[in-house]
């Protein structure tokens, strides 16, 4: 074979594979692993998750005073849960102690109820839907800053059934007209 053939055929297996991958679907273009999906590149795990629960708002209602104090809260009170309800249709909630939660389940266990909205059980306002799209690597990484910090049990009170006044502190979440109705 003539080396022009050789280059021109070359040349043609060359423009082939370029208009399949041209044409192939983006990742965008189809549903993402859990592999493909971003997260964040820490130099540790824990460093990681450390960055995640402030940038996701996690410590502002597991962390009691966290928006107040402007996130000045010493290590050993950061996750320990809240004890100011959140009141609306749904009852009224309070922020859960995150790290009694990690020394109870597995990061498996963690990383499913995260997924699962805590197997539908789980509550308005945590946003669920926002917590179901962190990759697994980050989701891990929430758990072991939670886990780093060491158990610290808090004692806080139950949430309410819906039409159900909360009988502490709250914050008022339900939606009123004009009227206040």
């Amino acid at each position: 074979m003539s080396r022009s053939r050789v280059l021109l055929l070359s040349g043609s297996l060359v423009a082939v594979a370029f208009a399949i991958v041209a044409t192939a679907p983006s990742a965008t273009a189809r549903g993402r692993s859990q592999d493909e999906k971003p997260f964040v590149n820490a130099p540790s795990p824990v460093a990681a998750g450390e960055y995640l629960m402030t940038v996701a708002s996690c410590h502002d209602c597991h962390t009691t005073a966290w928006v107040e104090k402007k996130g000045m809260v010493a290590k050993e009170d950061q996750l320990t849960g809240n004890p100011i309800g959140y009141h609306g249709a749904w009852g009224t909630v309070y922020g859960k102690n995150l790290r009694s939660v990690v020394n109870n389940h597995t990061e498996d266990e963690w990383v499913d109820i995260l997924r699962t909205a805590d197997h539908g059980k789980g509550q308005l306002p945590m946003p669920w839907h926002n917590a179901a799209k962190f990759s697994d690597k980050d989701l891990r990484a929430l758990y072991q800053y939670a886990k780093s910090l060491g158990p610290k049990p808090v004692r806080l009170p139950r949430a309410t059934k819906p039409g159900v006044k909360p009988v502490g502190q709250y914050i008022d979440l339900t939606v009123k007209d004009s009227t206040g109705k």
